[in-house]
């Protein structure tokens, strides 16, 4: 998960008036948002932008998974947001949806869960959820993806663990974003061997770079170049494939790396 801005997104110019139209016919009519569905689905494409075409919770591009609008605060427990544009996330299958992962038979996946914190009050209408206490992190708040870590497995952890509400945020949102998926683990865990592979065949020539030798210096660079690629935006994992990057600041070369 890293930080999403989506007050960047920028929803076509009738988009608004069909969306307070949806919102009278589900508050004031008492009809059902599913049936207004055409109207978070046509920001589908934009969401996706956002985060070039990546989940906002896991990270990766998923051509198995019918991508979906999630809606952060699920539209079942808070109808006044099924059509907020702060409120939708752009989420694959498996952390949108209930799914039971075979190896493991442990179920996650978002569906219509919200948990707040023991004792929380839920909002029952516009407002209120400013001052709930969620228990899922929201990859919109900038704070919020900081609170996760991966250990050198690929299994995500909580980067506060001394730390009780910070854990349970983030163990709360590892389970029901299903991060700890066993197909996501093994994607990451060799996301981060092809790294390291990297790294060493960088930092075998590293102390030859510059000496007069242009293969060397054009291989070095090439190595660079896909660390840094790894670590863009756009790039699946990127998050963790920093993490792991991180991990070798023992070399000389990798702070420069991280920095520029």
């Amino acid at each position: 998960m890293r930080y999403i801005d989506n007050r960047l997104l920028q929803p076509p110019a009738d988009w608004q008036a069909k969306a307070d139209t949806a919102y009278d016919a589900v508050i004031n009519r008492g009809e059902n948002a599913n049936d207004y569905g055409t109207v978070w689905r046509a920001l589908k494409d934009k969401l996706a932008d956002l985060s070039h075409d990546k989940c906002w919770y896991c990270e990766i591009k998923q051509e198995r998974s019918d991508n979906a609008v999630d809606h952060f605060r699920p539209k079942a427990l808070y109808r006044w947001l099924a059509f907020k544009i702060e409120n939708f996330c752009y989420s694959c299958t498996f952390c949108n949806s209930r799914r039971t992962d075979q190896d493991t038979a442990i179920t996650g996946g978002k569906g219509d869960h919200f948990p707040l914190v023991d004792g929380a009050s839920r909002s029952t209408g516009p407002g209120g959820e400013g001052r709930e206490q969620p228990l899922l992190l929201n990859p919109c708040s900038s704070w919020d993806p900081a609170l996760l870590d991966f250990d050198d497995s690929g299994r995500p952890t909580a980067r506060y663990p001394d730390h009780a509400e910070r854990r349970r945020k983030a163990e709360t949102s590892i389970r029901f974003y299903h991060l700890d998926h066993t197909d996501l683990i093994e994607t990451r865990r060799k996301l981060a061997i092809e790294l390291n592979s990297k790294i060493d065949a960088a930092n075998d020539i590293y102390d030859r770079v510059d000496s007069g030798d242009a293969g060397i210096d054009r291989s070095y660079a090439v190595h660079v170049r896909d660390l840094k690629l790894a670590m863009a935006e756009r790039a699946e994992l990127s998050t963790f494939a920093k993490k792991v990057i991180s991990g070798r600041r023992d070399l000389p070369w990798i702070e420069a790396l991280l920095s520029s």
